[in-house]
C-alpha cells in the first residue's frame, strides 16, 4: 500500500488472499468468488458511504452520488487455496460465499497503519478522513521527507514499478503481506 501525504490518496500495490474452501472443485469459480469479495470489500473500505443530512434525509440515494469501486480501483488479487476436507460439505467442499469479504478491512487497516503509523477505525477511508489525520499527527511531513523519488515498490507480479500518477514519489509504502 502507498499513501500520498499531500492528498491522502491510498493505492493498493499488492493484494494476496488465502482461503480454505475445503475441496476446491472449481478453482476458477472459487477464484472469481474471492476476487469479487475483495472488490466488494474494497468498495466498503474506500468509497461506500451512506450520508444523511441534518434533516435525516439520505444524500446518497442515487448511484451518481454513491461511489462504488471501478475496475481500475481493484488490484489484481493473488489467490491461494488451502484444501481441507469438510465433513459436512459435498465431497469435502466448503462454502465460499462471504468469507472473502471479511478479512479485507482488517488487513487493509493494518497495512494503512504500517504505511502511516496511524490506526484508523472508521470506514470508509476516504481522502477526507486520511489526509486530515496525517496532517494532525504530523505524519505527512515526516513521511514525505523520508521517502525519496527513487522509491520502487513491487507489483503483484513481483516486477518493480514506480508509484502511479495519483501517488507520486512522496508516497509512504507499507510492506506487502
Amino acid at each position: 500500500m502507498a499513501v500520498d501525504p499531500g492528498t491522502g490518496e491510498i493505492r493498493i500495490l499488492r493484494s494476496v488472499h488465502a482461503a480454505d474452501a475445503g475441496k476446491v472443485m472449481n478453482p476458477m469459480q472459487c477464484r472469481g468468488q474471492v476476487e469479487g469479495g475483495v472488490a466488494q470489500a474494497l468498495g466498503a473500505i474506500l468509497f461506500e458511504n451512506v450520508r444523511i443530512d441534518a434533516r435525516g434525509e439520505v444524500e446518497t440515494a442515487a448511484f451518481r452520488r454513491y461511489r462504488l469501486p471501478q475496475y481500475a480501483d481493484v488490484p489484481r488479487t493473488e489467490v491461494h487455496f488451502t484444501e481441507t476436507a469438510d465433513a459436512l460439505g459435498p465431497l469435502g467442499a466448503q462454502s465460499m460465499s462471504e468469507s472473502p469479504f471479511n478479512p479485507v478491512a482488517p488487513a487493509f487497516a493494518n497495512a494503512l497503519r504500517d504505511a502511516t503509523g496511524l490506526r484508523f477505525t472508521e470506514l470508509p477511508l476516504t481522502r477526507d478522513r486520511v489526509w486530515p489525520a496525517l496532517h494532525e499527527a504530523g505524519v505527512a511531513d515526516q513521511r514525505a521527507a523520508s521517502v525519496s523519488s527513487a522509491t520502487r515498490t513491487p507489483t503483484a507480479g513481483g516486477t518493480p514499478r514506480r508509484p502511479g500518477p495519483g501517488c507520486p514519489a512522496g508516497c509512504s509504502s507499507a510492506g506487502t503481506r
